[in-house]
């Protein structure tokens, strides 16, 4: 081989290295500015949760929804106070099933965050919401929807897949 031959190797070499690593730089800065991105949306679902409106509106579905009201009319129907509950926690589950759904946010973090509340209240809702489809108009497929991944893909296996691990405390029997 000559030594113009083996410069131009070299040369070509260096150029496909160096694309590459080019390459693996710019999609992590491409991953970096999506996620920095969508931190102030996750910072706000995780501060909607954690009102005392939102947990006084998911005791009320869990607890005197069902009694208090039945779904025959639907969910718009209600009166005010029960009404602003179903659509405060519907509503809210809805917008999070859109940005999971269009893959604007991992499943993986709704899930592991929120799945065993997404399937509770579905399970209350649904004859609400199903009444109110039959009434008006396709309400809250993206809830639905979220609860549906939420039962097939449930927040201990997303635990698992994460390889999140517990640390107990070292006087729990479960430590030793």
């Amino acid at each position: 081989m000559s030594l113009t031959t083996a410069s131009t190797v070299l040369a070509l070499f260096i150029s496909v290295v160096s694309l590459a690593a080019s390459s693996v730089v710019s999609a992590r800065q491409i991953r970096l500015a999506h996620n920095s991105n969508l931190l102030p949306v996750v910072v706000e679902l995780f501060r909607e949760t954690r009102q005392s409106e939102f947990s006084r509106a998911i005791e009320y579905i869990k607890s005197d929804l069902a009694r208090d009201h039945s779904p025959e009319f639907g969910y718009r129907r209600l009166p005010d106070e029960p009404l602003g509950h179903v659509r405060r926690v519907s509503l809210f589950y809805d917008d999070v099933g859109k940005l999971v759904a269009h893959g604007i946010v991992d499943e993986r973090l709704i899930i592991g965050s929120y799945g065993p509340n997404i399937l509770n209240m579905w399970e209350v809702l649904a004859p609400y919401i199903y009444r109110e489809r039959e009434l008006t108009t396709k309400a809250m497929i993206y809830f639905e929807d979220l609860a549906h991944r939420a039962r097939v893909r449930p927040q201990a296996r997303v635990h698992a897949e994460l390889g999140l691990r517990s640390a107990p405390p070292p006087s729990s029997p479960a430590a030793e």
